[in-house]
């Protein structure tokens, strides 16, 4: 396998992971500057994605000395558990804990173009960083 055709493969497997198409013309120089591009960019989405699992993580995790179990008081964890949810469509492959949006079933990896419900405070982050959008 030539160098090019690498680099081709390599552009194919970007473009999969981005889901999208990538053009795979030009010369060897141009196809390396745009895998260089298309990396960062995924490993920006992935930071995006890290941040707010860790945001999430740190929402969940009880700051006031409790066990973490929810109790009557506790609205952080009852907010997904009584349905106060909101429906968003995805707009890039997403890492998260939501809910389906017609089906009651956890969903953890989430394509583009799928309808998810997440908190409204979820929402609002996701939207912000433009992964979502209001469906």
């Amino acid at each position: 396998m030539t160098e090019k055709e690498k680099l081709i493969a390599r552009l194919n497997e970007l473009g999969v992971k981005l889901n999208r198409e990538v053009s795979t013309s030009g010369t060897i120089q141009e196809l390396t500057m745009r895998i260089a591009e298309l990396e960062e960019e995924l490993e920006e989405g992935e930071e995006v994605i890290d941040d707010e699992v860790g945001a999430m993580n740190d929402a969940d995790s009880p700051g006031d000395g409790s066990n973490g179990e929810n109790t009557p008081d506790d609205d952080a964890g009852a907010s997904a558990e009584t349905g106060d949810l909101v429906c968003v469509e995805t707009l890039a492959t997403l890492h998260i804990d939501a809910l389906h949006a017609t089906r009651d079933e956890r969903v953890t990896i989430v394509e583009p173009g799928v309808i998810i419900r997440v908190s409204d405070q979820d929402a609002d982050l996701l939207i912000a960083k433009g992964l979502v959008r209001e469906a």
